[in-house]
C-alpha cells in the first residue's frame, strides 16, 4: 500500500491512454491534472468522490500533475459498484473511503480531446 493509501496495477498502456486497477482503503490525496481526463469505473466497495472546488496547498509535480492537502467547496458524489464517473482535466478531485471500508475501481486516463 502506498503513501496515498492505494495499491495500483497498470492493466494496459497505449501511450496516449492507459488503464489502471486501483484499490483504496483510506482517503486519497487531492489531485488535479492539467492534461489528463480520468474515467472511473467502480468495481467493488464504496466511497465518495469529492469533485471540483479549490485545491488547498496545491503543489506541482511533473507534466501538469498537482497534489494538495484538501479541497474546499467541492461536491460530494457517492460511489458504488457499477458507477462510472468522468473527471475533466483541470478539476480537483479526491476519493474518500469510509473507515474500515475500501473501494476498487478501473481508472482510464487519457488526454482531453
Amino acid at each position: 500500500m502506498g503513501d496515498d493509501h492505494s495499491a495500483r496495477e497498470t492493466l494496459a498502456d497505449y501511450k496516449s491512454h492507459r488503464f489502471r486497477l486501483l484499490y483504496r482503503d483510506a482517503d486519497g490525496f487531492p489531485e488535479q491534472h492539467d492534461n489528463i481526463v480520468d474515467v472511473v469505473i467502480v468495481q467493488s466497495g464504496a466511497g465518495t468522490l469529492l469533485l471540483g472546488g479549490k485545491m488547498v496547498n496545491r503543489r506541482g509535480g511533473t507534466n501538469g500533475e498537482y497534489m494538495g492537502t484538501s479541497i474546499e467547496g467541492g461536491e460530494r458524489h457517492p460511489l458504488g459498484p457499477g458507477d462510472i464517473v468522468h473527471i475533466p482535466a483541470t478539476v480537483p478531485h479526491s476519493f474518500l473511503v469510509p473507515k474500515g471500508g475500501h473501494i476498487t475501481y478501473v481508472l482510464v486516463k487519457f488526454p482531453p480531446q
